[in-house]
């Protein structure tokens, strides 16, 4: 009756197993429980139930219970599954007559349990009942259960009601991440009853609404569910989730079975429908996102125990990250025979001889009865830089064997065939020892034709690919065959290419591998590779170049436009096994005669044999008409030695020296120490004077910088016990790119000694006080080598400091900047670990103006930034300034959670900075971007908008009509941007750009705004921009007419980014004919149509644009071409005389005055000059002068007909 427990701690499921949810056996009756104690006393229990990813805890508990006397309950600590956790919960308790009430249990601020209330007081009669009321936030829940224990099962009756719930509740309670649901329950009633274990008693509904969810990058703005049960049927009356334009719909029913483990097995019908004409929005939170449209509809079916299911899949102008589908279709159909529950099945008794193999076939693989037919269509497939004009496939199945009856992927006239079949394993461990077959062809007369135009990558001429492969219990047996001529790669020929592979019991055997350039020029090898573990090979490979100029194409193909030429010739031959590192060889490279750039006489020479047990190098030689190398390098039993290193130019010795490492050769590929830490290391190396220039020259490179370095080296001990020291000293240091900066020195020491590192360095220079650097670590070589990187607890103490100095040489750094003026300053120290770093220090730079010679770029004022460094953080406490006007600030910090590993948190605003004017362009933009994430793979997010910002440019009216001005080339180059340097490379875009208000287009010629909507996605090194430009009233100026473009649209497709496509409509009225003018296609490949009313030929259409005349009109007179001139120039005199700098007007005298002269006057035959002055659209002014002085005047009103 009574129940004390004092200091007692309970712990249940000690082995950690997952706790889950189970369904009701319906073979075992449910129950109440047999006692509810009438007095309860606890004082300082802990009970754990351990699980995953977090044990359930309630520690140190303290309840009293007392029918008569309000108790209390109190809990320190409060742990749920998913790791949420509650401290000091304390509330008042009542139990009289065995109803247990808790109220106002106050979970956290705006989170608590108004009431709880569990009512044992009828258990006798084997009845129990619950109310709950719970707020969190706005929100709050209410609930209800009676419990009634029957013969057979518990009868049940729910009540629940939730109202303005955020679904982080779900999150919490249901052992979810904090954001792992995002959203709001706007309401959520259920009300069931029936016996838990007989589905088919249920009677009830549900309701739920949903608003702004989020869940793992897939967003809804509202869903709506609604579920009704009863009479032995669940209806899934509405399932409706709504986004934009898309729409996401489930209905369906089911037959509701006798007990709870049948539900999968009675009828029931789900359809399911998908209409999403805004795949952009629809994926816009997900990682991977698409564009375009798309729809879905399919079926899934319950009937006499059979699962049958169909879906449609079709999308139009569908885009994702690396490219782009016009068109895609798809169909699944699929059907399975349910196998019956476990519970179901008679119980198989098997003798002692039988044992598990007769259970075993009692239980069918997963894919039995299973057949499935799946197809697949795609057109005009746009991926990278490869093009398909479609790829067609179809998959069928039945039970374990999977066929593909074929995959076609057409290009033009080229084809691409795969067919072949897969048998299921029943277990997946065993997928790749499951028979296969697969049978591939490709027939490309031009294989260029699969990639763009316009790609660097692109491999041209006919090639053919034949192959048969098939495989048993893991051994494979095949044959595939490559033959190809004059296939064309970055300038590059190869005339011939041919390959022969044949496969055997899971060795493949290279028959003959050869590519040549010419009749003397190749590439060739065989050999022989085992498929399976250790992977045993033998081959040969040759590659001889009796020209190396052949190559030229290919390094002009980079940008790489040095003179090539010598001969060229290598050798290898080895066998052994891949898996274990024991292989054996021989290499031999030759280069004779050689020349690269301005290096001459360039001759190489390597001659090197490997065994198991080491390595033989006893030729190294590079020499060249400048300079030579020359070294020997031999790995023998537990060293490593390169001996008689040597670098010379003529007489001059540049540097020279002998390393010695322990090094056991025949450890490689195994588990053993291939470093010993024991083992003795001996080097010396010494340079002196090495001019940097000169050094750069020699080798061929282009010099960085010029002055001269000394490298001195010394090194003795061991691996555990190292002593050795590096001095570096660089005088006279001069950048080749700022030959204006002073020259500076650098000097850098490093010692290790007795297991420690101690390194200094100082850089000096005319203009700023010296920067100096101390850093000191552990440095145990032996380890290091051991785990092949410096371990994150290795303890460093390091410092910065440079002292308080003018940014002005920044002026000679930076040449094109033409004025600065400025201070900055550095002091930064730096403890604890590379793991977990603890930096202290400031640093601050002021820069009261700053100038570029690039009037472009605005002017920097007043900037200021003040950086404070504290534990692991750089915090940028002050960071902005002015850009004429505008201002902008970037806040934030940088983490280290280690110290070679930083972490951004970035943010940069700006209101209305100036970032580009000119005599073009005024350029000013609101901006709010956040960079977050590690250095190397950042998130760029954010919004910048345009505002206050114009277009002005002034086009010349003459050249325009002067006859035989070539007509405009294309661009040169294909524009383009990409960032390849990391680490900016992987960052990752997601900007919002679009136009505050319109950018204002303004000319001597045109005139109207530009209104963008676009999203900066990808990365950096392949970003990608979508969506539209759109031009607003934009009227353009022509020499004697004016073009009004009623719709103009440029669209970004992340395909194709940085090659819009044209929707240009515009509308031009030339004496009594109306003209049409619509641009498409693209930036690159613009198309245009010209129509007219009346109807007139393309040609006379583009003749009265330019000139104001027909053809006819302009071959008919001489005067006429004159008087076409004279107005050109009186425009063009006029413009630059009064209107210089004055955007365009509308309705000028110049658009409307038309003057003629030369024409035939039809009443007298004779010549005359007529002037046409546009009044409005009805009314025109006509005047007519002839040659004998004659004159007439005339009103005009137009009447069109369409």
């Amino acid at each position: 009756k009574n129940l004390d427990v004092r200091s007692a701690r309970i712990v249940l499921n000690p082995a950690k197993a997952p706790l889950r949810p189970r369904p009701p056996d319906p073979k075992k009756k449910i129950t109440l429980p047999d006692v509810f104690p009438e007095r309860v006393h606890l004082v300082d229990a802990t009970v754990i139930v351990r699980n995953r990813p977090h044990d359930f805890v309630m520690e140190h508990v303290d309840l009293d219970l007392d029918p008569r006397n309000p108790g209390q309950l109190t809990i320190d600590k409060v742990q749920l599954v998913g790791g949420q956790m509650w401290l000091k919960v304390a509330t008042q308790t009542s139990y009289a007559n065995r109803i247990l009430i808790l109220r106002e249990v106050a979970l956290s601020n705006d989170e608590r349990v108004r009431e709880l209330r569990v009512d044992a007081s009828r258990i006798g009669e084997r009845k129990l009942a619950t109310n709950l009321d719970y707020s969190a936030g706005a929100g709050k829940l209410s609930a209800s259960l009676a419990l009634n224990e029957t013969q057979s099962s518990l009868n049940t009756d729910l009540h629940l009601h939730a109202e303005n719930l955020p679904t982080g509740v779900i999150n919490k309670y249901v052992a979810l991440p904090e954001d792992f649901i995002l959203g709001q329950i706007e309401k959520f009633d259920v009300d069931l009853s029936g016996l838990i274990s007989a589905p088919r008693t249920w009677q009830g509904r549900l309701t739920a609404q949903i608003s702004n969810f989020q869940q793992q990058g897939i967003a809804v703005d509202r869903g709506i569910f609604q579920i009704s049960a009863g009479n032995g049927m669940a209806i899934l009356q509405r399932g409706d989730l709504i986004e934009g334009e898309n729409q996401f719909h489930l209905r369906g029913s089911a037959e509701l079975p006798v007990n709870i483990k049948e539900f999968g097995h009675t009828p029931a019908t789900l359809e399911v429908a998908l209409t999403a004409p805004d795949l952009q929005k629809a994926t816009a939170e997900m990682p991977h996102k698409l564009s375009g449209a798309a729809q879905l509809n399919g079926k899934i079916a319950i009937k006499d125990g059979k699962l049958s299911g169909e879906l449609a899949v079709a999308a139009a102008s569908l885009g994702f990250e690396d490219g782009a589908v016009e068109k895609l279709n798809a169909t699944i159909k699929l059907s399975k025979i349910m196998p019956p529950n476990a519970a179901d099945q008679p119980a198989h008794k098997a003798t002692a001889g039988q044992g598990a193999a007769a259970a075993t076939a009692a239980k069918k693989p997963w894919y039995a009865d299973l057949k499935s037919e799946t197809t697949l269509n795609i057109s005009n497939l746009k991926l990278r830089d490869y093009e398909a004009d479609a790829v067609e496939g179809s998959l069928r199945s039945t039970d374990d064997l999977v066929t593909f009856e074929h995959l076609l992927v057409r290009r033009k006239q080229n084809q691409f065939a795969m067919r072949g079949e897969y048998r299921l394993p029943k277990d997946l461990r065993e997928a790749v020892m499951q028979p296969a077959k697969i049978d591939m062809s490709l027939n490309a007369i031009e294989l260029g034709d699969y990639w763009k135009a316009d790609s660097p990558n692109r491999i041209t001429g006919p090639l053919q690919i034949n192959g048969k492969v098939e495989w048993n219990n893991g051994v494979g047996n095949g044959q595939v065959s490559i033959y190809g001529s004059n296939l064309r790669v970055r300038g590059l020929v190869f005339r011939q290419l041919s390959a022969q592979y044949s496969i055997v019991n899971s060795t493949v055997y290279l028959n003959d591998f050869t590519a040549s350039l010419n009749e003397r020029d190749y590439v060739s090898a065989n050999g022989i590779v085992d498929l399976r573990a250790p992977y045993h090979y033998r081959g040969k490979f040759s590659a001889n170049v009796s020209d190396l100029s052949t190559l030229k194409p290919l390094l002009n193909a980079y940008g790489n436009e040095r003179e090539l030429a010598g001969s060229l010739a290598i050798d290898w031959e080895g066998t052994g096994d891949a898996a274990k590192f024991k292989n054996s060889g021989k290499l031999k490279l030759t280069l004779a005669k050689g020349r690269y750039g301005d290096l001459q006489s360039v001759q190489a020479n390597v001659d090197a044999t490997y065994t198991p047990n080491g390595l033989d190098i006893p030729i190294i030689f590079f020499g060249s008409n400048k300079m030579d190398f020359q070294a020997i390098l031999q790995a023998k039993g537990e060293t490593l030695e390169i001996t008689k290193i040597q670098l010379d130019q003529g007489q001059a010795k540049y540097a020279g020296g002998y390393i010695s490492i322990p090094f056991i050769w025949r450890n490689l590929g195994t588990g053993a120490p291939v470093c010993p830490p024991n083992g003795k290391v001996i080097a010396n190396f010494q340079s002196e004077n090495i001019e940097i220039k000169k050094l750069f020259q020699d080798v061929g490179a282009k010099p960085m910088a010029s002055g001269t370095v000394n490298v001195k080296l010394d090194a003795q001990g061991t691996l555990a016990d190292l002593n050795a020291r590096l001095d570096l000293q660089m005088r006279d240091l001069r950048s080749e790119r700022l030959p204006n900066l002073e020259p500076a020195t650098f000097d850098l020491s490093a010692q290790a000694q007795h297991n420690q590192l101690v390194i200094s360095g100082k850089l000096q220079q005319a203009k700023i006080q010296p920067m100096e650097l101390t850093a000191n670590l552990p440095f145990n070589v032996a380890k290091i080598v051991r785990e092949r990187k410096l371990a994150d607890e290795t303890p460093v103490t390091a410092k910065v400091r440079l002292p308080r100095s003018s940014v002005n040489f920044v002026h000679r750094l930076v040449t094109a900047i033409q004025e600065l003026d400025g201070d900055l300053a550095l002091d930064v120290d730096v403890s604890g670990t590379l793991g977990q770093p603890i930096l202290r220090g400031a640093g601050d730079m002021t820069v009261n103006v700053a100038r570029a010679n690039n009037v472009t770029l605005p002017a920097l004022r007043n900037f200021k930034a003040r950086l404070n460094f504290a534990r692991d953080a750089l915090t940028l406490e002050q960071f902005g300034g002015e850009l004429s006007g505008g201002h902008f600030t970037m806040s934030g910090r940088v983490t280290f959670p280690k110290l070679t590993a930083p972490n951004l948190d970035l943010q940069l605003k700006a209101d209305s900075a100036l970032v580009a004017r000119n005599d073009t362009l005024t350029a000013r933009v609101d901006a709010d971007v956040k960079v977050t994430g590690p250095i190397g793979s950042a998130n760029v997010t954010g919004t910048v908008a345009m505002t206050n910002s114009q277009f002005l440019k002034n086009l010349d009216l003459i050249p325009i009509g002067l006859p035989g001005r070539p007509a405009p080339q294309p661009p040169s180059a294909r524009p383009d941007f990409s960032i390849p340097q990391p680490p900016f490379r992987n960052w990752k875009f997601d900007v919002t750009i679009k136009t505050k208000d319109p950018v204002l287009i303004r000319g001597s010629l045109a005139n109207g705004g530009a209104v963008s909507d676009l999203h900066l996605t990808g990365t950096g090194l392949r970003p990608a921009l979508q969506g539209t430009v759109r031009l607003e009233k934009v009227e353009a100026t022509l020499p004697f007419s004016r073009l009004e473009v009623s719709s103009g649209f440029v669209y970004f497709d992340p395909s194709d980014s940085f090659n819009p496509k044209l929707d240009l409509h515009g509308t031009s009225v030339i004496h009594d004919h109306t003209i049409r003018v619509y641009i498409y296609g693209t930036s690159l490949a613009p198309e245009a149509i010209f129509t007219s009313e009346p109807p007139l030929p393309q040609e006379e259409i583009i003749s009265l644009l330019a000139t104001g005349a027909t053809r006819e009109e302009l071959t008919g007179s001489n005067n006429l071409l004159a008087a076409r001139a004279a107005t050109l120039l009186v425009q063009q005199l006029y413009r630059k005389i009064f209107k210089k700098g004055q955007p365009t007007q509308s309705n000028s005298v110049f658009d409307r005055l038309d003057l003629d002269v030369g024409t035939v006057d039809p009443r007298t035959g004779q010549q005359q000059a007529t002037a046409r002055l546009k009044i409005n659209d009805q009314f025109v002014f006509v005047g007519d002068i002839g040659v004998g002085g004659d004159y007439r005047g005339m009103l005009k009103y137009l009447i069109r007909f369409r």
